[in-house]
C-alpha cells in the first residue's frame, strides 16, 4: 500500500464498533433526556395536517391515509396525539413529493442524467 492509502485506512479504522455504539447510546440518551418544552415547541396540530391534504388527488390522499394508518397501527400505542398528527403531516408531505415524481414522464429507455465513472487511484 502507498503511504497516503495507508493513512486513509488508519483514519477509517480509528472508529471502532465499541466507540460507535458508545456514541449512538449517548445520542439516544440525549434524545430521551431533552426537556419536554423543547419537543413541545415543534408540535403539530390536527389543523396543520388538514391544510396539507387538499393539495393531493383523491387516489394519492387514499394512499397516504393507508400509509399513515399502517404506521399508526404499528407504532401508535407509543405516540402522543401531537406525534400522531406529525406522522400524518409527514406522510402527506411525502405523498405530495411522490406524486410529483410519478407525474414526471419517463420512458424505460431514458438514460440517467449522470453516469458514475470509476477511476483507479494513482499509486505514487
Amino acid at each position: 500500500m502507498s503511504g497516503r492509502a495507508s493513512e486513509k485506512a488508519d483514519a477509517v479504522k480509528q472508529l471502532s464498533r465499541r466507540d460507535f455504539a458508545r456514541g449512538a447510546a449517548l445520542a439516544a440518551t440525549a434524545a430521551v433526556l431533552l426537556p419536554q418544552e423543547v419537543l413541545a415547541q415543534s408540535s403539530v396540530t390536527p389543523a396543520d395536517v388538514t391544510e396539507a391534504a387538499p393539495k393531493l388527488s383523491p387516489e394519492a390522499q387514499a394512499e397516504a391515509e393507508e400509509k399513515a394508518a399502517s404506521i399508526l397501527r404499528r407504532y401508535g400505542s407509543r405516540l402522543s396525539e401531537e406525534q400522531r398528527a406529525e406522522v400524518r403531516k409527514n406522510v402527506l408531505q411525502g405523498q405530495r413529493s411522490l406524486e410529483q415524481l410519478r407525474a414526471f414522464p419517463l420512458d424505460n429507455s431514458d438514460e440517467p442524467a449522470t453516469i458514475l465513472h470509476l477511476v483507479a487511484a494513482k499509486e505514487s
